[in-house]
């Protein structure tokens, strides 16, 4: 506002200057009184534009002024939460990096065990493995030496079936008796 008077001051003194007569040259000026109308014109033009638009014009600056000045604490709120979150970040991120020597260490550590617990579990599945192959292998051998000793048995008797079949005599036929029966104690232990 005080601006506007300074303006008005300094115009309305130039005019007056200007109606005084006085010249560069010592000479008289005449000032138009055309000159004059117009002076009086701007000077009533800015009055009333001063005194009609002061108040919505004051009033458009105040609620500008006070949507920036929200704007600002709106921003000023998000800028403090932003810089919180990053100060909770960046302590996440330093305890990450501390711990992350331990935690390399303790899942080395992990691996190591879980590598000897399945190399333990590995020999004995094989020596479990081993002894029931050498149980089956025994159980078969006895299997073979038992049909061996029925075929075996089965062929003397029929040998000898066949042999008394013939006409032996009583002495032969004791002969071939203690034969078998030699045979029959040498097959069985």
């Amino acid at each position: 506002m005080n601006k506007w008077f300074a303006f008005l001051f300094v115009l309305g003194a130039s005019t007056a200057f200007a109606a005084s007569g006085h010249g560069e040259h010592g000479g008289e000026v005449h000032v138009p009184k055309v000159v004059l109308y117009q002076a009086i014109n701007v000077v009533l033009l800015f009055g009333g534009l001063y005194y009609f638009l002061k108040t919505p014009v004051v009033k458009f600056y105040a609620d500008r002024k006070e949507s920036y000045l929200a704007a600002a604490k709106k921003s000023q709120a998000a800028r403090e939460d932003a810089e919180k979150h990053f100060v909770d970040i960046k302590h996440k991120l330093d305890q990450l990096e501390a711990t992350t020597d331990e935690s390399i260490s303790r899942a080395k550590a992990e691996a190591v065990d879980m590598k000897h617990a399945l190399i333990k579990e590995a020999q004995e599945a094989a020596a479990r493995i081993k002894h029931e192959a050498e149980q089956t292998a025994k159980i078969e051998i006895q299997k073979a030496q038992t049909h061996l000793r029925e075929q075996l048995l089965k062929d003397s008797i029929d040998a000898a079936k066949a042999v008394l079949s013939k006409d032996i005599g009583s002495a032969d036929h004791q002969k071939l008796q203690s034969e078998f029966v030699n045979k029959v104690q040498a097959v069985n232990p």
